[in-house]
């Protein structure tokens, strides 16, 4: 059975170097690609069959994280790539980068500048398990209503996660996507399919319902409310609570503390 492999990487000497000088036939692996960042190895994972990554974590357009993670959704049509092994090759040696990559399934995590022995190593295992896997039944294919692809509700559960903690600072979009380790434009797609609004639109929800609470349930003044949701301009945020709900503060919290 022979095993595929692809390689990742946005640096055009590092993809050329891993091409040649790692022993791929004496690994028994074809590598049969490289490329420049994930969204041009997804689509060709997606058109041909692929077994095993080896991928830098931090890239333009799609990180290795964002790969996998959203070659897991793609795996509820396609249960087949739920059996790619993936090792990462990265220059961040933060632990927590580490943490996630593993946190997603990824096989291994090397820093560069890495051995060749130990990317051999890493890639050797990575083929093994590959093959354990391939011995099993095909994976069944999953259905409508059950549970979700792991890392994919793993990085929506950590963005909101985030937001919900920190719905009074100035939090960004690009902000959160850094710290879920993906790019802003995947996590405001996924953000949209999972929970049925746009980024700002959440955010904006939240605090607006922390608002409401506030007025209700304290005695704070409705400049301290405003500075406890974000909004620190008073007239901004009469502004925007009026509009959002029909009130202003004041006739809100007369309203509804009668």
């Amino acid at each position: 059975m022979i095993c595929r492999a692809i390689v990742i990487d946005d640096e055009a000497w590092i993809r050329e170097g891993l091409a040649e000088h790692l022993d791929w036939q004496q690994l028994g692996i074809e590598l049969c690609g490289a490329f420049g960042d994930g969204s041009q190895a997804l689509a060709y994972v997606l058109q041909t069959e692929v077994h095993l990554i080896l991928s830098d974590i931090r890239m333009p357009n799609m990180t290795g994280l964002e790969l996998i993670a959203t070659l897991r959704e793609h795996a509820a049509q396609k249960p087949e790539l739920n059996r790619i092994k993936v090792v990462f090759l990265s220059g961040y040696g933060e632990f927590s980068y580490a943490q996630e990559a593993l946190r997603y399934g990824a096989v291994d995590y090397l820093l560069k500048p890495a051995e060749t022995e130990e990317i051999e190593r890493a890639l050797f295992r990575a083929k093994a398990l590959w093959l354990k896997d391939s011995a099993k039944p095909k994976p069944a294919r999953k259905h409508d209503g059950e549970t979700e692809v792991e890392p994919v509700s793993y990085i929506i559960k950590k963005a909101l996660n985030i937001i919900n903690r920190r719905y009074m600072e100035e939090l960004q979009l690009a902000q959160v996507a850094e710290e879920v380790f993906v790019t802003p434009n995947y996590l405001s797609r996924l953000f949209k399919q999972k929970t049925g609004q746009s980024f700002s639109e959440y955010i904006s929800n939240l605090r607006l319902e922390k608002s409401k609470e506030l007025l209700i349930t304290t005695s704070m003044k409705v400049y301290q409310i405003g500075e406890t949701v974000c909004y620190p301009n008073p007239r901004y945020f009469n502004e925007w609570f009026q509009k959002s709900t029909g009130y202003t503060p004041s006739e809100y919290r007369n309203h509804y503390t009668e």
